[in-house]
C-alpha cells in the first residue's frame, strides 16, 4: 500500500472527528482563501478537499458557480458531502481521486486550491505540476501545507523514547514540511507565477488529551501496518513522553503553516 493509500485510509477512519479536532487548519485554510486576489473563479477544484472547509470558503467568497473536490479517502468526501445543501448555488461533483491520477481535464479551471493536505502527497513537484496542468491561463493556484521548523518538541519527545520508534514516524518531518523558497520553486518549475507565498508560525499551549487527540486524526495511518499489541505499546510511549514534556500550559509546541498563492500566466 502506498503512503497516499494508507493515509486515505486513516483519514477515512476518522473522518467524523475531523473538523472537530483540525480548528487551527480550517482557521488557515480561511486565511488562504482571503489571500486569493480578488476576480471571478467560477470553475474551482479542490485537491484532497477532506471534509470541505476550504471548498465552501471559496464558494462564500466568490460565489463559484461548480466546484469539484477530490479526495482518496471516501471517508472525507461523505462528510463533505452532508455540507452541500446549504449551498444551493453551486454544482458540487465529489471524486475519489488522488491528485496524480485526477480524470480533472486540461485547463479546466479557474481556481485550484489544495489545504492541509499536500503535506501527504509522495511527489510534490509533480502534484504542483498536475496541478497546474488542469489551471486556465491567468487562473490562481492556492495551496496551505505544513512548513519546515514545525512540531520541534514533538520530534525531540519521540527521539527520547527509550524503544526503537518506527523510521518513517521519525521521517514524516521531513517527508511533509517545506520552506517558502521550496514552495516558490515548485511554483516555477510547473510554468506558474509566485503572487504571495509566506510562513506562519504559532506556538501552542495544547493539554496533552487534546494534543494526543489530534494525532491520533491526523496521523493515525502512520501506525496502520502495526500489530495491535505493538501500536498499543508505542502509543502509550508517545503519551507517557508527551506528558513527561508537558508544563503548567499544556504540551507547548510551535506550528508552522507554508502558504503560497501563484498565477498561471496568460
Amino acid at each position: 500500500m502506498s503512503k497516499i493509500e494508507r493515509a486515505a485510509d486513516g483519514f477515512t477512519r476518522t473522518a467524523d472527528k475531523y473538523d472537530e479536532i483540525v480548528r487551527h487548519n480550517i482557521m488557515g485554510a480561511h486565511r488562504l482563501v482571503i489571500s486569493i486576489p480578488e476576480g471571478e473563479y467560477p470553475r474551482v477544484l479542490d485537491v484532497g478537499c477532506g471534509t470541505g472547509f476550504s471548498s465552501l470558503a471559496m464558494v462564500e467568497r466568490f460565489g463559484c458557480k461548480e466546484l469539484v473536490g477530490v479526495d482518496p479517502a471516501q471517508g472525507m468526501l461523505d462528510q463533505m458531502s452532508e455540507k452541500l445543501g446549504d449551498y444551493p448555488g453551486t454544482d458540487f461533483t465529489l471524486l475519489p481521486e488522488e491528485v496524480m491520477k485526477m480524470s480533472a481535464p486540461d485547463a479546466g479551471f479557474d481556481a485550484v486550491i489544495s489545504s492541509m493536505a499536500f503535506h501527504w502527497f509522495e511527489d510534490k513537484p509533480a502534484a504542483v505540476a498536475e496541478m497546474a496542468r488542469v489551471l486556465k491561463p491567468g487562473g490562481v493556484m492556492a495551496i496551505l501545507w505544513s512548513g519546515r521548523g514545525g512540531e520541534e518538541a514533538f520530534r525531540l519527545a519521540l527521539a527520547g523514547i527509550d524503544t526503537p520508534i518506527p523510521a518513517k514516524w521519525m521521517a514524516a518531518f521531513d517527508f511533509i514540511q517545506r520552506d517558502v523558497h521550496e514552495l516558490e520553486d515548485y511554483y516555477h518549475r510547473a510554468g506558474l507565477e509566485p503572487v504571495d507565498v509566506w510562513m506562519e508560525r504559532r506556538r501552542r499551549c495544547t493539554p496533552v488529551d487534546a494534543f494526543l487527540a489530534r494525532m491520533r486524526v491526523v496521523a493515525s495511518h502512520l501506525a496502520s501496518d502495526l500489530e495491535d499489541a505493538e501500536r498499543e505499546r508505542l502509543e502509550g510511549k508517545v503519551e507517557q513522553a508527551i506528558r513527561d514534556a508537558s508544563t503548567p500550559n499544556g504540551f507547548v509546541y510551535d506550528f508552522t503553516k507554508l502558504f503560497g498563492v501563484a498565477r498561471k500566466p496568460e
